[in-house]
């Protein structure tokens, strides 16, 4: 019987699939890492000193979890202080994609553990200073040289978290989101990107990416729709597993992964999702939003897309998280094992039905649309 693990917090569950179901786990190819890449970063460097002259360079370091970027982090700031720049760096560092309330504690356990000792600001408490009519970090704007460092991926609801989402919702800007939030982000970001030259490294699926911001933004935005975007056979049932802590930490983390698999089942389907959630719901503000209503911005966002998601789809989740609340708040089905989650699904569809398992959340299934099985 085959067997699959999802990671869940700080730990890992597993979930047994009986063999006569019709089931496929979803792939993407694993890159390895170029070794030459740390040589090119070391003449990257010493291109971002030479765009800095004698002045300042400003580093906007957005954390999700520990991984390449980190690294990445530590070796441009290596070569900065080999050159003896180091104490020309500003080490700002935003976590938008994690819970608000430990984010910060995780990036710095982080730091220390790569052993990064450059003071770390959080970007969102720096003093701001209007350019273009958008207020932007002062030490940001100030620097001679910039850079953004980030790790790449398709998020359920902006489409992608990448270089543009690290500048305009890291607290590097400060931005009052209009109706849309898409076209708020995509208008700060063309207002910002054309008149304030900055460099970005970005890591997709261990691949690195680096040079002049826009430039990179469009190619990374082409990686994602390309390899990322998964066309798949019909299935009435989805399970995807939340990426494990801090990624799973609470609700708000995980809603957009909804939007990466609204898509993915036929009508009528069940999307499941395997997350811990183990800080609660998420933040005040989303909180709020959530019982009261209205809101604005990235939380708000999140809400509605569960909700419209809920409303063509069955959602369930494995999670920690009070199961009275998830059917309340957002119809959401909950249940304390993946085991149960399945059960649960082949009741509704049978032991005939299709199961598309996905243990990272880092793809987007779409249906190919092939004509609805009798």
């Amino acid at each position: 019987m085959p067997e699959y693990w999802f990671n869940y917090g700080v730990t890992e569950v597993s979930m047994e699939v009986p063999e006569e179901i019709s089931q496929r786990k979803l792939d993407f190819k694993q890159s390895g890492i170029d070794e030459a890449i740390w040589h090119r970063l070391r003449s990257f460097a010493e291109e971002v000193l030479s765009e800095a002259g004698g002045g300042g360079i400003a580093i906007l370091y957005d954390y999700v979890e520990e991984d390449l970027s980190l690294s990445i982090l530590k070796h441009l700031i290596e070569s900065f202080i080999e050159e003896e720049a180091g104490e020309r760096i500003t080490l700002l560092t935003t976590c938008w994609r994690l819970y608000q309330a430990n984010r910060m504690e995780h990036l710095g356990r982080s730091l220390k553990k790569y052993g990064i000792s450059i003071k770390a600001i959080d970007a969102s408490k720096t003093e701001k200073t209007y350019f273009h009519g958008v207020e932007v970090s002062k030490q940001f704007l100030d620097a001679s040289a910039r850079i953004v460092i980030t790790g790449s991926e398709l998020h359920g609801l902006l489409e992608s978290a990448s270089i543009k989402e690290a500048l305009i919702l890291g607290g590097a800007l400060n931005l009052e989101f209009g109706g849309d939030l898409g076209d708020s982000i995509k208008s700060a970001w063309e207002e910002i990107a054309g008149r304030l030259p900055f460099y970005a490294v970005t890591t997709v699926n261990e691949e690195i990416y680096f040079g002049e911001a826009e430039k990179v933004e469009s190619e990374v935005s082409s990686v994602l729709r390309s390899k990322f975007v998964i066309p798949v056979e019909d299935a009435e049932i989805i399970i995807m597993g939340g990426g494990g802590h801090p990624r799973d930490s609470t609700l708000q983390n995980v809603l957009h992964l909804l939007g990466l698999l609204k898509d993915s089942v036929v009508e009528g389907g069940l999307i499941g999702i395997i997350a811990e959630c183990k800080d609660g719901l998420g933040s005040d503000s989303f909180l709020e939003s959530l019982l009261k209503g209205g809101g604005r911005g990235l939380e708000r966002g999140l809400i509605e897309l569960a909700k419209e998601v809920a409303e063509e789809k069955r959602v369930a989740f494995t999670t920690s998280l009070p199961k009275s609340i998830l059917k309340d708040l957002l119809n959401i089905r909950g249940f304390d094992a993946p085991q149960e989650l399945l059960t649960y699904s082949l009741r509704i569809y049978s032991r005939n039905a299709r199961l598309l398992i996905s243990d990272k959340p880092k793809i987007k299934p779409i249906r190919s649309r092939t004509p609805e099985r009798s």
